[in-house]
């Protein structure tokens, strides 16, 4: 059986990704996308998958675009911006091209990915979904050490949600719960709660992590004077961020044993 990732993840990287209504160019080296952040320049086999959804006439249109990267891919937009992509078929293509495409190009990236749990792996996924699998040069630096991180075997994963914590650094600005920051911190978050989740991993054990809800998280937000409600939302995984990195910890947005000791929760 294929390995799979956890509906969390799925709803993550749809939630950051978002789905217009018409073709786009993000920005940087990205070609055109369609539905999902599917990127017909850098990816240009995977208009195919448009073809039951789609008139002969975009199709031909969107032909013309496809391959097409960075600058010479925002000149190219007019020309296709008025085509209509629908949510439905942007679903369809997601879950039977896109998404499944991508899972494969993590786990050949990242070997002994496959081992992850399906939180964990999910949020691998988030990230070359987003980043691309590319391993080289200096903007790249935490992915080399990610793969490094996952060869080496569970004793070496917590580092993985340092390091993609870490590529904040490329995105300077107050992490929200819809830019590239929070999108970031988001998937070290859901990366721990694999490790933390896993029945007889006994990794990260304590750790309170985005998406929990109990009373230790009440007192973490006690001790970091921020709305206590129990309910470990965006705003304390950033005010977690902010006090770690105030306090010589590495910045994860993580609550782990050594942040918790710390604050004293």
């Amino acid at each position: 059986m294929a390995p799979t990732i956890s509906d969390t993840a799925i709803n993550l990287i749809k939630s950051f990704e978002g789905c217009a209504p018409n073709p786009e160019w993000p920005g940087g080296d990205s070609g055109i996308t369609l539905g999902y952040g599917c990127d017909i320049g850098v990816d240009p086999d995977s208009l195919s998958a448009w073809t039951a959804h789609l008139s002969t006439g975009d199709m031909a249109r969107l032909q013309a675009v496809a391959g097409l990267t960075g600058q010479a891919a925002r000149r190219a937009l007019p020309s296709v911006k008025a085509i209509t992509i629908h949510a439905d078929d942007a679903e369809t293509v997601f879950a039977n091209y896109t998404l499944p495409n991508e899972i494969a190009t993590t786990l050949k990236a990242f070997q002994g990915s496959v081992n992850l749990p399906p939180d964990s792996l999910g949020a691998l996924v988030s990230v070359v979904y987003n980043r691309g699998p590319g391993m080289d040069g200096e903007r790249r630096s935490e992915m080399r050490a990610t793969r490094d991180a996952i060869k080496a075997g569970p004793a070496q994963w917590p580092e993985v949600v340092v390091q993609i914590a870490k590529m904040v650094r490329l995105w300077p600005g107050e992490p929200t719960a819809s830019n590239l920051t929070g999108r970031r911190l988001a998937e070290a978050a859901l990366f721990a709660r694999g490790l933390r989740d896993r029945p007889g991993l006994g990794l990260l054990t304590g750790a309170l992590i985005k998406g929990d809800s109990s009373d230790p998280v009440r007192a973490l937000q006690g001790a970091l004077r921020v709305g206590a409600d129990g309910t470990f939302g965006t705003r304390t995984m950033v005010s977690v961020w902010e006090y770690q990195e105030g306090a010589g910890l590495p910045p994860t947005g993580v609550a782990d044993a050594a942040t918790r000791t710390r604050l004293g929760v």
